[in-house]
C-alpha cells in the first residue's frame, strides 16, 4: 500500500530533507507498509531506507537517525488505515448508551489493538486474528491493554455478546508465553462478573504474572439512555465497601507472594463507599492512572505540593468547574487555602445530558455547563479539558471557542493535573493572563 504524506512536522528529519506534502510513502527498507504498526516498527532503527514518490518521481532516501526518532511524516489517519470496528455486543457498552442526535463519530465502536499501543485503549482481543496476535509478538510493541472482564468463558460470552470472547485464556496464554507485556481491565457489572466469579478470575490471572503486570477493576457506567438494552444496575455504597475490603486483603497477599499488589480499584469505588483513597505508594507508580486508578490521589498530592508556600493569592475571583464525583473532594482540599485568602470556588455540574449516575468531569456537556454555571463576579473560570475531544469539540458538538464565547468571564481549559491548574492560578494571580491567551 502507498500512503499520502499530508504534511511535514517542522524541524523534523523530513523537514530538513525538504520532503514535499503530497508525496507518497511506498516502502521502508524494501517492504510495503500495511498500517501504522508496520511504519513504527520499520522506522525504529538508526538506519533506514525510505522509498517515496514525489511529483511522479521515485526517490530512495537513506536516513541515519537516532533509534525511535520520528521522521516527521503526517498522514491523514493516525493508524494510516481505518480503525477496526468492534463487533461485540457488550451489555455495558457506553456507546450504546449515548443519546440520539450526536455527531456520527461518537457512535463508532473501535476494538483495535493498534490503538492500545498508540493511545492506551483497552481491547477485548475478540476482533484480533491469530496473524495479528503474531504480528504483535514479532514487532515487540507493547504493553497491550486487554479488556478481560472474566476468565469464565460463559460469563465473558454473555457479557460481550460474541462467541469469540470465550478464547480469552488461549489468547492471554499465547501473549504471556511470547513475553508480551500486558495490563488488564475488568469492567465490573453487578450480578454478572462480580462476587465469587471476580475472585476466581483474579486467581486465574496470577498465572500470567509478570507479563500481565496489573489489573484494574472499574465500575460499569450507566447513562439514562438504555432503552432496549440489558437491565443493569450500579453498585451500592455497601457493595463498594465490601469490594474494597476484599481487594485490600488480596493486595496484601499478592504483595507478599509475587511482589506486587497486582489488582487495583478505580477511584470511583472509594468515593462511592466514602472511604479514604490509598496512599501514593500503594498505587505502585500509578500504572493505570489513565483508567481512573489513582487519578484523585495523584491530583490531591500534587495540589498540596504545588500550593505549598504559595501565599500571593490573587484578589480576583476564580472558579473551578468539575463533576459531582470529584467536586466535594476538591472543595475539601482547597479549603485551607481559601481560608488563607485564595478567592476560588468549586462549581459542581450535575450530568443531565447522560443522567445523574454519570458523575465524571470528562463527560460534562456544554448544555449542562451553560445551564448550571454561575458566573456572577467571577473573573476566571477553569474548565476540564477532558470535556473536549481531540478536535476541541464537546460531546454535544460545541467548539472550544464557542464555549468560551458563551461564558462572560475569562475561560481556561485545564488538563487533569493539579500542576496545570495551579500554574494557571499562579499565572492569573500575577496578572500575566489576557483574553488573547485563553
Amino acid at each position: 500500500m502507498t500512503f499520502t504524506i499530508v504534511s511535514i512536522d517542522k524541524g523534523s528529519i523530513a523537514w530538513e530533507m525538504d520532503i514535499k506534502p503530497g508525496s507518497l510513502l511506498k516502502e521502508i527498507n524494501g517492504k510495503e507498509i500495511e498500517d501504522r504498526l508496520d511504519y513504527l516498527y520499520l522506522t525504529s532503527q538508526d538506519y533506514i531506507e525510505v522509498l517515496i514518490e514525489e511529483d511522479g518521481v521515485e526517490l530512495l532516501l537513506e536516513i541515519e537517525k537516532d533509534i525511535d526518532e520520528e521522521l516527521g511524516f503526517v498522514f491523514e489517519h493516525p493508524l494510516m488505515d481505518e480503525a477496526r470496528h468492534c463487533h461485540n455486543q457488550c451489555v455495558f457498552c457506553f456507546i450504546d448508551q449515548l443519546p440520539k442526535g450526536l455527531r456520527s463519530p461518537l457512535y463508532f465502536k473501535d476494538d483495535d489493538s493498534r490503538l492500545s499501543f498508540m493511545q492506551g485503549n483497552f481491547v477485548t482481543l475478540t476482533n484480533v486474528s491469530k496473524d495479528q496476535l503474531a504480528r504483535i509478538v514479532e514487532y515487540g510493541i507493547h504493553p497491550i491493554n486487554v479488556s478481560i472482564h472474566s476468565l469464565d468463558p460463559d460469563i465473558r460470552v454473555k457479557m460481550m455478546g460474541s462467541p469469540k470472547a470465550a478464547k480469552i485464556k488461549e489468547q492471554l496464554e499465547f501473549l504471556s508465553k511470547s513475553k508480551v507485556k500486558m495490563n488488564g481491565q475488568i469492567v465490573l457489572v453487578p450480578d454478572f462478573n462480580d462476587g465469587p466469579s471476580l475472585y476466581k478470575t483474579l486467581e486465574g490471572l496470577i498465572a500470567y504474572v509478570p507479563h500481565l503486570s496489573s489489573v484494574a477493576i472499574v465500575p460499569v457506567g450507566l447513562s439514562d439512555h438504555r432503552e432496549g438494552l440489558a437491565k443493569l444496575r450500579s453498585f451500592t455504597p455497601l457493595e463498594a465497601n465490601e469490594l474494597i475490603e476484599k481487594i485490600t486483603a488480596l493486595q496484601k497477599e499478592y504483595l507478599e507472594e509475587i511482589g506486587t499488589r497486582f489488582v487495583f480499584l478505580a477511584d470511583e469505588f472509594y468515593l462511592l463507599a466514602g472511604k479514604s483513597l490509598p496512599i501514593e505508594e500503594e498505587y505502585e507508580g500509578y500504572v493505570q492512572i489513565e483508567n481512573g486508578v489513582g487519578l484523585v490521589r495523584h491530583f490531591l498530592d500534587e495540589l498540596q505540593q504545588e500550593l505549598e508556600g504559595f501565599k500571593n493569592f490573587s484578589p480576583s475571583k476564580m472558579t473551578i468547574v468539575t463533576g459531582k464525583l470529584f467536586g466535594p473532594i476538591l472543595e475539601n482540599a482547597l479549603k485551607p487555602y481559601i481560608d488563607s485568602g485564595l478567592m476560588i470556588s468549586v462549581q459542581q455540574i450535575e450530568n443531565n445530558f447522560f443522567g445523574k449516575n454519570i458523575t465524571v468531569s470528562g463527560l460534562i456537556s456544554h448544555q449542562d455547563l451553560k445551564s448550571q454555571i454561575s458566573v456572577g463576579d467571577v473573573e476566571f473560570m477553569f474548565l476540564p479539558a477532558s470535556m473536549l475531544n481531540y478536535d476541541d469539540i464537546s460531546l454535544d458538538g460545541v467548539s472550544k471557542d464557542e464555549i468560551k464565547e458563551s461564558i462572560s468571564c475569562e475561560v481556561f481549559f485545564i488538563e487533569p493535573q493539579a500542576k496545570a491548574l495551579i500554574d494557571k492560578i499562579k499565572e492569573v494571580s500575577h496578572g500575566t493572563s489576557s483574553r488573547h491567551s485563553r
